[in-house]
């Protein structure tokens, strides 16, 4: 059974998931090679957090990486942020044509919202019967655009 130290209450955690997850795997003195075998999660996607690409978690999630970090899940749902966009910011953003752009290989995208840089990736992934398909995934480097 892993032992941890308690996080010390005067420690600042950051303000977002990304941060938050980082500093305390950190603080454990693990790899995300590490976290990602405590918690079940792929490399790639513990790095997804860590970048910011993921903002929220499911429950089962939470509860996975909370448990690998030894942390009480609700640590962790403190700073999830699932962004919620009023409709006049949603008019003109079509993220199926956004997708499909990602998907055939473009990487310079502009975000829709303030003008800047997406950072944009595809997920390999398996469907019910086991087909490989694939996602688009973007978020911007300077707001809280995310396309998943």
């Amino acid at each position: 059974m892993r032992q941890f130290k308690p996080v010390p209450p005067s420690t600042a955690l950051g303000q977002t998931l990304a941060r938050r997850v980082q500093q305390l795997r950190e603080f454990r003195n693990m790899t995300v090679r590490d976290l990602s075998g405590y918690s079940r999660f792929p490399v790639a996607r513990i790095e997804d957090i860590e970048s910011g690409l993921e903002t929220w978690l499911s429950a089962t999630d939470r509860q996975l990486l909370s448990k690998a970090l030894s942390v009480e899940p609700s640590c962790l749902q403190d700073v999830e942020s699932r962004p919620g966009l009023p409709h006049e910011r949603l008019r003109g953003i079509n993220g199926v044509q956004m997708a499909q752009s990602i998907l055939a290989g473009a990487r310079d995208l502009e975000c829709p919202f303030c003008g800047g840089t997406l950072k944009c990736s595809i997920q390999n992934a398996f469907d019910m019967e086991g087909r490989p398909v694939q996602f688009a995934k973007a978020f911007c480097i300077k707001c809280t655009f995310v396309l998943k």
